[in-house]
């Protein structure tokens, strides 16, 4: 493995102790405003062009007991909204000024409605995201967008002005081209970071002001250009799936002789994808970016558009096998498994899926799940990738047993 890299430790430095990380400590003791956000439909530009910081509210690398949250919502809701709801309720989160979330499911409505009974911050407010991708879809979820506009600025007694906003694109759309820089340095034989460290390196874009996580990554890219560094492996992987937060989970299948080379997560390649049009009045340039110019998530009607992008990925980065995993309580993408399995076995890609909780990170029973895996992917080194990929498996088994089958 080679050296650290710096300007990673200095993004780490300024974002702990999670979730008030020095940073946030630093920005709340000039005055500042902070406000905690929760999904991909909430456009941190407007944030941001309030003069506010956006904070992504979720967990990290450690689990989060659900003694509280339980008692407010059962167990079948996801554990992303209850993970986030008991951190509320534990007070970890009342640096937050406020809280807006696009409602993508019921678990974030009971998320946000818990949230404003029993642990109220000053501001809470949502968002509605529409499941279709339609010009019809796309006003109604601008008009919503203008309605927050105008709610966030009676908050902050200013109104949120274009100048600002077309700022605040140009900020964050520098971000994540930054972001999609380091992505493609992946796509070499050899790339220069882990998939743990990329996960935090997407973590820390949400966890400071975009200003100064710009100029670390700049860094961190020169860093890598000057040193040469390298991770060598012989296995490229891809994960697929659930919100993911916990960096230890990925640490755990890097033990091996493999490397997560890319991913399709809302905490990965899907919250840095493409920009947001300046070209446009900015509002409406927020609003399809936002819904319309990312790939589509499992969400987004009609089921299964989101396969394209993955094996699109899959193919761009070369992966040797994917790892998809469910949260409980995650019903698009659980739903979304028979039909993925069936795509997969097609195109010859192996597949491991695990059903996990979120924050759970590295265990023994995962670790070992991933040793199996990555000696399976050993075993098929003398079929070539590309043409298993075109005629499907050569040895006519499963990429991997049915959801419920002994597997791994």
């Amino acid at each position: 493995m080679n050296a650290p890299l710096n300007a990673l430790l200095e993004m780490k430095r300024l974002t702990a102790p999670f979730p008030a990380g020095a940073a946030v400590q630093e920005w709340k003791a000039t005055g500042g405003t902070v406000v905690g956000f929760f999904g991909l439909a909430v456009p941190e530009e407007i944030i941001h062009a309030a003069h506010m910081l956006p904070f992504r509210v979720s967990t990290d690398n450690d689990p989060v007991p659900l003694t509280a949250a339980e008692a407010c919502m059962p167990a079948s809701t996801s554990t992303v909204a209850r993970s986030i709801l008991q951190m509320a309720l534990d007070g970890r989160y009342d640096f937050l000024d406020g809280v807006v979330v696009s409602v993508v499911d019921e678990g974030v409505c009971r998320l946000i409605d818990n949230w404003r009974m029993y642990a109220p911050r000053p501001y809470m407010d949502s968002l509605s995201l529409p499941l279709k991708r339609t010009e019809e879809a796309c006003a109604l979820y601008l008009a919503d967008l203008e309605d927050w506009r105008s709610r966030l600025s009676e908050m902050r007694g200013v109104y949120i002005v274009a100048r600002d906003l077309k700022r605040a694109i140009v900020v964050n759309n520098r971000g994540r081209e930054l972001m999609q820089q380091l992505y493609a340095l992946r796509e070499r034989e050899r790339p220069p970071v882990t998939g743990a460290e990329m996960l935090e390196i997407v973590k820390a874009a949400t966890r400071m002001p975009r200003e100064r996580f710009n100029d670390l990554l700049e860094s961190l890219l020169a860093e890598i250009e000057s040193t040469g560094r390298e991770i060598s492996k012989s296995k490229r992987l891809m994960v697929i799936g659930s919100e993911l937060q916990n960096s230890t989970w990925i640490e755990a299948a890097e033990e091996h002789d493999a490397t997560v080379v890319t991913d399709d997560l809302c905490t990965g390649t899907r919250y840095c994808f493409g920009r947001v049009d300046t070209s446009l009045p900015p509002m409406e340039a927020l609003a399809r970016y936002y819904l319309q110019a990312r790939p589509p998530g499992a969400r987004v009607w009609p089921a299964g558009r989101s396969f394209t992008h993955i094996f699109e990925m899959a193919s761009r980065y070369r992966v040797d096998g994917v790892i998809a995993q469910v949260q409980r309580g995650d019903a698009e993408y659980a739903h979304d498994g028979m039909f993925l399995r069936k795509e997969m076995d097609d195109r010859g890609i192996p597949m491991l899926e695990l059903d996990v909780e979120y924050g759970d990170g590295r265990s023994d029973e995962l670790a070992a799940r991933f040793a199996a895996f990555i000696e399976r992917l050993q075993g098929r080194a003398a079929v070539p990738a590309t043409r298993a990929r075109a005629r499907g498996r050569s040895d006519g088994t499963r990429a991997d047993p049915p959801r419920g089958a002994a597997r791994g």
